[in-house]
């Protein structure tokens, strides 16, 4: 068994997916409802003429699988009965149909045709979802026109984001349901049964509306070929080309024209932002044919969509500026509104009995000029004008009409089916899709005028899938599916490049810093700007998906394996330049522990050049990976015409993260001298504790970094048993 595992791992030694075709099952039946056996029974799939072939066995029970969705002829042969045919037999994605054929004695010449039955039940598997099919598809008004919100309208499925960010570029909103009463957003979502998701389990890629065929929400699965998942499965199908030319064009566009004014915009009499969202795009379709030279109909199909958008989605804010009269230091109208609003000097402050600070009251609430900072007069030129009354302290003073974000996304899929033969077919999918938006200006300024706030977002994804079906025999088939995928979000800040030395920090600030950013402020009340040195983040999905199908009688047995790698780099700069907080411990009194004023004293400190806390990184990258592999075995059992078992069981595991270099932490030794150990034990001597006596006071040990003979973080179980039962 050591041997055998280890043999499958190595076949798949990229990684994983799932089954997204269609099974059709039944029973072949003369009058007498005994079975037939020996039946050519053929499925031809409508658009491509695909061809999917088995025959009955001596009981009559036959199975089709690795139907593409789509309409399908069932027909059924056998000589001595007539020809059974079928049209318009549609399958979904991931169904399991039941499928009885009665045949009737008399020539293979005539022909039973059957066209008015009730629709198919999925009759044959215990999973429980809901497809929404190509019909809802093309005709339901879907807001941003982004496929993986239908599966939102699914039973079971409960939605909990803003539905303003379901566009095709938005990742965590599209992504972010509940599915059978499990957390949020820790379902598996699959792009033609391949892993379409983020590091954190948000879709990684939304196709063009156009290029879908299907969406199917499952909340349970009785398959033991689907798993790590904490909630629900979600595949979305996309389309094949057909033996018709089929294109589209559309547009869809939304503008500040046939909107109203935002409230509070209206209330300052300030002017409609501008607001926009115009998608576009089409489709091309077919099968490859070039006259005179190339005629590929049946055997080879190509698809191909684009989509475009351009956005501007104003957010109006509201926040709060300093006067021109707090820029100077003069504070005086504060004391109008209380005296709560004093602003105490700090060199004035004085150790009491008791140990408690006393600070005296700066005169008429104003800085003297001469003691405004440097710094602060250099930040002081990229804050905005008030341009509203706001409270009687001053606060909510300023509304940014026009902050939010701006948006050019650009999406592209291609996709190839080829027919080898009737019992050799693939497909190859090819994908790509660009966001680049700005946004977070609270000034409400452009970044050309004002550097200070905001930053650029890129969301880039590339992807492509193989899938190869091939019949071995009409009872034993064979698939393998590849997929990648590949999730980039770099995160830049408006101001990167900016020397902090001109804002009159030290030169050794800047030149230490990895990343050149203006340094942050903060404060309890006034806007602070300033920023992170933004995020470098990209992320790999590996995967390979091998499983064998054999029918043997009332047994579809299905096995194989299941392996994934993901690889995730990243590098948070943090405050690559430095950040620092200005709160009211300085300029608060008469003493060290008096209330605080609502407004204006951490602003006075500001000015004053007295941050209350700060910090400076100097972050290194990271590069992680693990993986994680499955065996499975499935058995969908037809123990009786109406009764169907479904049986399985997944051995699963996963490998802890690993870094590249190993540059973790993944333990403590507590037996190794510290090097500060002399030290320590001889403060503590001099000050020791009543709960430890100094000479119980020891100071060992220090972190492990992984190293090659131990590189995870964590440790994990080698294999997790899944079992699966089901009856339908």
């Amino acid at each position: 068994m050591r041997n055998l595992f280890t043999g499958l791992l190595l076949l798949a030694s990229v990684v994983s997916a799932q089954e997204f075709r269609a099974t059709i099952s039944g029973r072949v039946t003369d009058s007498q409802d005994a079975g037939i056996g020996s039946v050519k029974v053929l499925a031809t799939q409508i658009a491509t003429q695909a061809k999917y072939e088995t025959v009955s066995a001596a009981d009559g029970l036959f199975t089709l699988p690795f139907l593409a969705p789509g309409a399908y002829r069932l027909t059924a042969e056998a000589t001595g009965f007539k020809r059974y045919v079928r049209d318009n037999f549609a399958v979904g994605a991931n169904e399991r149909i039941a499928v009885d054929i009665p045949l009737e004695i008399g020539a293979v010449t005539d022909t039973i045709n059957v066209s008015s039955e009730a629709p198919v039940l999925q009759t044959a598997s215990a999973s429980t979802g809901q497809v929404i099919g190509s019909a809802q598809i093309e005709n339901m008004p879907v807001s941003g026109r982004t496929p993986l919100a239908l599966a939102q309208l699914a039973f079971g499925v409960v939605p909990n984001t803003d539905p303003r960010f379901t566009r095709p570029f938005d990742n965590a909103g599209p992504s972010g349901f509940s599915m059978g009463g499990a957390p949020s957003q820790v379902n598996e979502l699959l792009l033609d049964g391949g892993p379409d998701n983020t590091g954190n389990l948000r879709v990684a890629y939304n196709p063009p509306m156009d290029a879908v065929a299907e969406v199917r929400a499952e909340s349970f699965q009785a398959d033991a070929a689907y798993g790590h998942s904490g909630g629900g499965t979600v595949n979305v199908i996309t389309r094949s080309g057909a033996n018709q030319f089929h294109g589209t064009l559309y547009e869809f566009n939304q503008n500040s024209a046939f909107n109203a004014t935002p409230f509070f915009t209206n209330k300052a009499g300030a002017k409609k932002p501008v607001s926009r969202f115009n998608q576009y795009g089409g489709s091309f379709s077919g099968p490859i044919r070039i006259p005179k030279l190339v005629d590929a109909r049946n055997r080879v199909f190509f698809l191909f969509a684009y989509e475009g958008i351009k956005d501007a989605l104003p957010a109006p804010s509201i926040s709060t500026m300093p006067t021109d009269a707090q820029r100077g230091g003069d504070f005086s109208a504060l004391l109008r509104v209380g005296a709560v609003y004093q602003i105490y000097d700090p060199l004035s402050g004085v150790v009491q009995p008791g140990g408690r600070i006393s600070r005296q009251p700066f005169p008429n609430n104003a800085i003297p000029s001469n003691r405004i900072s440097s710094i602060a007069k250099n930040y002081l030129q990229y804050y905005a004008q008030p341009n509203q009354p706001g409270q009687l302290n001053g606060q909510a003073n300023f509304l940014s009409n026009t902050d939010g974000e701006r948006n050019r996304f650009y999406n592209s899929i291609g996709r190839l089916d080829v027919n080898l033969s009737d019992r050799h077919k693939f497909f190859f999918s090819a994908r790509n899709n660009l966001r680049v938006g700005s946004g977070g200006n609270a000034f409400g300024k452009t970044v050309f005028d004002n550097p200070t706030s905001g930053n650029y977002l890129q969301r880039l994804n590339w992807g492509a899938t193989f899938d190869d079906v091939y019949t071995i025999s009409p009872t034993f088939l064979v698939n393998t599916r590849f997929n990648w995928t590949r999730f980039v979000e770099p995160l830049t800040n408006f101001s990167l490049g900016t020397d902090s030395s001109t804002l009159g920090f030290p030169a050794y600030l800047s030149a230490s810093a990895p990343f050149k950013v203006v340094p942050r402020i903060t404060f309890s009340t006034y806007t602070g700007f300033g920023d992170t040195g933004g995020t470098q983040f990209p992320f790999d999905s590996y995967q390979l998906f091998q499983s064998f199908t054999k029918i043997q009688g009332k047994h579809s047995l299905k096995f194989g394996v299941d392996a994934r790698q993901y690889r995730e780099s990243q590098l948070g700069a943090g405050y690559s330049n430095g950040t620092f907080t200005f709160g009211n411990n300085w300029t608060n009194g008469p003493l060290d522990n008096s209330p605080t004023s609502p407004i204006g004293q951490d602003f006075a400190a500001f000015l004053l050049g007295m941050p209350t806390s700060g910090q400076y990184d100097i972050n290194a990258w990271r590069q992680n990976k693990n993986n994680y592999y499955a065996l499975f075995l499935q058995d969908d059992f037809r123990l009786r015409s109406n009764l169907t078992l479904n049986i399985g069981l997944r051995l699963e595991g996963e490998t802890p993260t690993t870094e590249r270099y190993n540059r973790t932490i993944n333990g403590f030794d507590s037996g190794t001298a510290s090097p500060i150990a002399a030290r320590a034990i001889a403060a503590y001597t001099a000050n020791p504790q009543a709960e430890i006596p100094a000479a119980q006071f020891k100071v060992n040990g220090g972190p492990l970094f992984a190293s090659g003979a131990n590189n995870g973080i964590y440790s994990t179980k080698k294999a997790n048993f899944s079992p699966r039962i089901g009856f339908a």
